[in-house]
């Protein structure tokens, strides 16, 4: 790779502000402040002038299919989180940031590296992957991707011209995503499997004003180790249409050729100048080395300290009755109570379709949650009152309205954890709560127009909008992050659209018009490479 020339703006970044754009001398106060904080900037589209006529409501949008984290970034893009944007598209607070993990395949590093990303772009860092594995497949021959490539062999020139060729085109489009996209941070998702090759990387972005960060990935519990092996032969690119056993095989064998050349970064080696954080079975233990960190690192390492490897499902359920007044909170009639039965017992159902272990309380016909597993005094138990931390574990979350926390009624009697969450409550429509949509355009329609453009930034009088739910919901995203069993959470469907945004990578410009029924549950299913939706039909169980 060839050192590129220093980038002009980065200069101006020094003296400005990272992400900032040069400031002149005598501008006034609040031309500064638009310049610098507006949301609705020159290069954007103008949304609200496109036609003198009322927009046209959009569609409501699938919430099937698989999450756009690894899409590519649309230069308009406003994340559901974002506090605020700038013209160079980076935050304030941090500069260039390349994240480089390490560590042997089976620990957890493309796990971390898509979560990371999801969590960054969601609170509007210009975040990105990108996996060696990638470049490596799209190198390979046909069904030709043996294990010489993935190991130092410094007498084969066949195969070093290959490993040589693939990290150089991953290392060009990281680059280029500083240079020509702009981007903020990107994880380098690579073994980077010796303390001579760590330290050349961190020169080669040094040298290009890029500070380099590694995180490294270690496991010690066989069973851990186990379990991401399984995952791992099931769901990687690499074993598409494989059987399940040679997959499982050749990754193993994978491993095994790498161990002897993987050197763990260590204070007594070459790694002791570099910045590295040392995870330990992914989350259990964190390390800092060398940590004179900034502030957008601080927020990685936080959420390294609740990250997990998920193995079970997030289910969304929209509560009963979504169209009530706001400010109204009656109980459940006699239809809300039906529905609370129908959903209960279909989830219960699809949990055993799962191979889930349910066992019958004898008395009412009811199922109890059974507990498969007991943490020996050798293990690391979970903080007490931990929800979530076994992956058979299930548990509901509702708000604390009436009607939500009446819906789990079914759920508590079969002995399932019910948490109620004051961030579930539904967005505070404001002046406007009472009104049908007809209404609203009638007697307000300037106000209706500029709702129609831009649904999650727009704000009527004494309203919340989509973006304080997402600003609300961050510590209850910190809590799915830790937990690795199964979640339903029971909700208004404004609530839903912003937590299926954050697990699905949408922007804020589709997030108003995601559809959620009360026919139908959605399940998010949690992936190391992406996470994908789908629909489950509620069944009518309740006679």
């Amino acid at each position: 790779m060839s050192a590129i020339e220093l980038d002009p703006e980065y200069d101006l970044e020094i003296f400005n502000g990272f992400g900032s754009s040069p400031l002149l001398r005598n501008l006034s106060l609040g031309r500064r402040t638009k310049k610098r904080w507006s949301f609705h900037l020159n290069s954007k589209p103008n949304l609200i002038d496109r036609s003198p006529n009322v927009p046209v409501r959009r569609r409501l949008s699938d919430v099937t299919g698989i999450d756009a984290v690894h899409k590519q970034i649309d230069p308009h893009h406003i994340s559901p989180a974002q506090l605020y944007s700038t013209e160079s598209g980076r935050l304030f607070h941090a500069g260039k940031i390349c994240i480089a993990l390490a560590g042997l395949p089976g620990r957890g590093k493309t796990h971390l590296s898509v979560s990371l990303t999801r969590y960054l772009r969601w609170l509007g860092v210009k975040t990105h992957s990108f996996h060696l594995s990638n470049y490596r497949r799209a190198a390979a021959p046909a069904d030709d991707l043996d294990h010489a490539s993935f190991v130092m062999y410094p007498h084969d020139s066949q195969e070093a011209m290959f490993r040589d060729k693939t990290v150089e085109n991953c290392l060009n489009d990281i680059l280029n995503f500083f240079e020509t996209d702009k981007g903020q941070v990107a994880i380098y998702d690579a073994v980077n499997a010796t303390p001579e090759y760590r330290r050349q990387l961190n020169k080669r972005f040094q040298d290009v004003n890029i500070q380099c960060i590694f995180i490294e990935l270690t496991v010690t519990d066989e069973n851990m180790l186990k379990k991401n092996m399984e995952l791992a032969a099931r769901s990687l690119p690499d074993y598409e249409n494989w059987n399940y056993e040679d997959a499982y095989k050749d990754y193993s064998a994978r491993i095994n050729a790498l161990s002897p050349y993987y050197k763990e970064m260590s204070q007594d080696s070459e790694d002791k100048t570099l910045a590295y954080i040392k995870m330990i079975n992914f989350g259990q233990r964190i390390e800092l080395h060398n940590s004179n960190y900034g502030y957008l690192i601080n927020k990685v390492v936080f959420f390294l300290m609740n990250s997990r490897i998920k193995l079970g499902s997030v289910y969304f359920a929209r509560c009963y009755k979504n169209e009530w007044d706001y400010s109204k909170d009656p109980p459940l009639d006699e239809g809300g109570i039906n529905y609370a039965k129908n959903l209960t017992k279909t989830m219960i159902k699809h949990l055993k379709s799962k191979g889930r272990v349910f066992e019958d309380d004898g008395e009412s016909g009811f199922l109890a949650t059974k507990l498969k597993t007991t943490l020996s005094i050798d293990e690391k138990h979970p903080p007490t009152g931990a929800d979530g931390v076994e992956d058979d574990s299930f548990v509901v979350w509702t708000s604390v309205k009436k009607r939500t926390k009446q819906t789990t009624q079914f759920f508590k009697e079969r002995g399932v954890n019910i948490r109620h969450r004051i961030q579930l409550s539904q967005k505070n429509p404001g002046v406007v709560g009472a009104m049908t949509e007809e209404e609203i355009r009638d007697n307000f329609p300037t106000e209706y127009e500029l709702f129609l453009a831009d649904p999650y930034h727009h704000r009527f009088s004494r309203a919340e909008l989509y973006h304080d739910l997402a600003i609300k919901i961050e510590p209850l995203i910190l809590e799915m992050e830790r937990m690795s069993g199964d979640i339903l959470i029971i909700a208004d469907e404004t609530v839903l659209r912003v937590l299926h945004g954050y697990l699905m990578a949408c922007s804020c410009y589709d997030i108003p018009w995601l559809e959620f029924c009360t026919d139908e549950i959605v399940e998010v299913k949690f992936n190391a490479y992406s996470n994908t939706a789908r629909r489950i039909p509620i069944e009518n169980l309740s006679d």
